[in-house]
């Protein structure tokens, strides 16, 4: 708590609010992971701890070590906060860098993927610049496994270029391994036992591909399609938002992959049962607890107002929901 201007729950959930392009709205707003509750007035953690919003459309944040890390894209930095939010250390993304995505730490080093090409190496400890290796074009999600970094490369932000390659980088080299080519316009990754599991925005933006890649034997398996993925306990958890981009009517589905066997199980009765309105919400942001294989589903209102989280246990037994208290909520992460 050293800093903090206010008193927070021992164990505490963070949202991170994108905010919309360009309006310097992003924001952190905070709640008690024990008892799901927020506050019942706006907060915005990151302006009441350190006096200035936090910037423009933040991209990810990760929690590790008891510190949260935070890119903010539109705004070309990468922060690292203390458990309450305050401000501990900044890395400014120049020109040559690009505007930094999404992030993962290993072993005392956080590593940005970039604009520029790159997954950017930096000191945990104070976000020191280290080193940095080109990847490809348009790098976005990354994830770590057994020494490796698996970093998808995308297509640009106007559409005039594209990679869609899978890059896997040795961490005690720091060099490109190898490449895997994906589906089209690869987003995020995410990795569990021996898998690498990607999920694509596609051709159309509407029949979003997931695929699992396996690393030992290099085979690279379809799945069908998501929008949305998480790793937790042997699982592969995905939500399939359909759309139709002329009505903007969206149908979700969601279900669960075996690790192990890539067996699929469809658990959207269960779920929309519980929250009907989870089966045509524009769902944002999924993300699982560690502390307890939980899951909270962010959905969104775009710039027309706030986002809503919604909690479920491991099992998939709705819990609560409260406001994310900002635009866009892209992810939770945890501090116990």
């Amino acid at each position: 708590k050293e800093g903090s201007k206010i008193d927070l729950p021992r164990y505490r959930g963070f949202v991170l609010n994108e905010g919309t392009y360009e309006k310097n709205n992003t924001t952190i707003s905070y709640f008690d992971a024990a008892a799901d509750t927020t506050t019942t007035k706006l907060n915005d953690l990151f302006t009441i701890q350190n006096g200035m919003p936090l910037g423009d459309t933040g991209q990810d944040i990760i929690a590790e070590d008891g510190y949260l890390y935070v890119s903010v894209y539109g705004s070309s930095y990468v922060a690292k906060l203390n458990g309450s939010g305050v401000l501990q250390s900044k890395y400014n993304c120049n020109s040559e860098i690009g505007q930094p995505r999404y992030l993962v730490e290993e072993d005392g080093y956080l590593y940005v993927t970039t604009y520029g090409g790159y997954i950017v190496k930096l000191k945990a400890s104070d976000l020191s610049y280290v080193d940095k290796v080109a990847v490809g074009h348009t790098p976005e999600g990354i994830a770590e496994e057994d020494g490796k970094l698996y970093c998808v490369n995308g297509n640009s932000v106007d559409g005039t270029a594209s990679d869609n390659r899978l890059a896997i980088v040795d961490i005690a080299t720091f060099k490109v391994d190898k490449y895997v080519e994906v589906a089209n316009n690869p987003q995020k990754v995410v990795c569990d036992d021996g898998f690498v599991f990607i999920q694509a925005y596609g051709d159309d933006w509407v029949n979003t591909p997931i695929q699992a890649y396996d690393i030992k034997t290099g085979k690279l398996t379809d799945l069908g399609y998501g929008s949305r993925i998480a790793v937790e306990d042997d699982a592969l958890y995905v939500i399939y938002s359909k759309t139709d981009w002329n009505t903007y009517q969206t149908v979700n589905t969601f279900f669960t992959y075996n690790v192990h066997t890539l067996q699929k199980t469809d658990i959207t009765n269960k779920v929309t049962s519980e929250v009907p309105e989870l089966g045509s919400a524009t769902i944002y942001s999924f993300s699982v607890n560690p502390y307890d294989d939980s899951f909270y589903i962010g959905t969104t209102l775009y710039a027309s107002g706030y986002g809503t989280i919604y909690h479920f246990g491991k099992d998939w037994s709705y819990k609560t929901k409260f406001t994310s208290w900002g635009q866009n909520p892209n992810n939770v992460v945890f501090l116990k």
